[in-house]
C-alpha cells in the first residue's frame, strides 16, 4: 500500500469512501447526543477497513501508537474515532502501560456513551494486568465532575462478566458504584446498573445484599438494569420495598 504523507487525511478518506446507510444514522445518533459529524458507516465496513490496514501499518508499535492517537485528537469525525478503539480491541493481548498513558489521555475527548464503552473495554483489559496502575486512576475517575469519566469508573472495571476474565475484587467495584448510585447523569445510572448486572453474575449473594441494601436509592433506569439477572422472586420482593417507600413518602 502506497505511503500517504498524512495518515490522518488518509484514514477519512478511506472512511468517506464507506457505504452509509441513512436509518442507521436516523437512529444511531440521536440516542449517542454526540456532537461529532457522523457519516454513518456501519461497524462491520470499519471493521474490515482496519483490518484491511492502512500504509502506517508497516510502523513499529509505538509510532502507530502515535499515529492512532492523533487520528484520535484531531479528527471531527465521529466514524474515524472508532478506528482506534477497533484496531486495539483486535491487539488486545498486546496492550502494554504505554496504551493506557495514551487512553487515559483519550477520555478527554469522550462524549458519547458508544466511544466511551468502546474505550472502558480496553482499559478493563489493562486493569486485569496492571490494576495497581489503573486503579487509582479509576478513584480519580468516581469523583470527576465529567459524567463520562464517572461512568468509566465503574464501566471499566468488569465490563462483561466472562470466565475468560479475571475481575477485580468485589470491593472494589462495589467501592466504586456506591457514590453513584444517586448520581444525576442518565449514563453513568445506566453504567452503575449494568456493572451491578455483570457483578450479580460473579458474586450473586453479595450483590443482592448491596441491592437490598440500597434498594430506595437507585434511579428507576439504575434499579431496572441491575435487576435484569435477579430471580423473579428477588426482583418481585425489591420492587415491592421500593412500592412501599414510594406509598409513605
Amino acid at each position: 500500500m502506497p505511503r500517504q504523507a498524512n495518515p490522518l487525511h488518509e484514514v477519512e478518506a478511506r472512511v468517506r469512501k464507506l457505504p452509509v446507510d441513512a436509518p442507521y444514522k436516523a437512529s444511531f445518533q440521536p440516542i449517542t447526543r454526540t456532537n461529532l459529524k457522523f457519516l454513518a458507516v456501519r461497524m462491520p465496513d470499519l471493521n474490515r477497513l482496519v483490518r484491511d490496514g492502512f500504509s502506517f501499518y508497516d510502523k513499529t508499535d509505538k509510532e502507530i501508537l502515535e499515529i492512532w492517537n492523533q487520528i484520535w485528537n484531531h479528527t471531527k469525525l465521529h466514524d474515524v474515532m472508532s478506528l482506534p478503539l477497533i484496531y486495539y480491541r483486535w491487539k488486545s493481548s498486546t496492550l502494554t502501560q504505554k496504551h493506557f498513558r495514551i487512553f487515559r489521555g483519550w477520555m478527554e475527548r469522550i462524549e458519547n456513551w458508544a466511544h466511551a464503552d468502546q474505550l472502558c473495554q480496553l482499559v478493563s483489559i489493562l486493569y486485569e494486568q496492571h490494576g495497581t496502575l489503573i486503579e487509582p486512576i479509576l478513584q480519580q475517575w468516581n469523583r470527576s465532575t465529567n459524567p463520562w469519566k464517572r461512568r468509566a469508573s465503574v464501566v471499566s472495571t468488569i465490563y462483561y462478566a466472562s470466565p475468560r476474565r479475571s475481575p477485580p475484587s468485589r470491593r472494589v467495584v462495589l467501592s466504586l458504584i456506591e457514590p453513584l448510585l444517586q448520581d444525576k447523569d442518565l449514563y453513568v445510572q445506566k453504567g452503575v446498573g449494568w456493572q451491578l448486572r455483570e457483578a450479580h453474575k460473579l458474586w450473586p449473594r453479595e450483590t443482592l445484599t448491596f441491592l437490598e441494601s440500597h434498594v430506595l436509592e437507585l434511579p428507576a433506569i439504575t434499579f431496572s438494569y441491575a435487576t435484569e439477572k435477579l430471580s423473579p422472586t428477588d426482583k418481585k420482593r425489591l420492587k415491592q420495598k421500593r412500592a412501599h417507600h414510594r406509598t409513605l413518602a
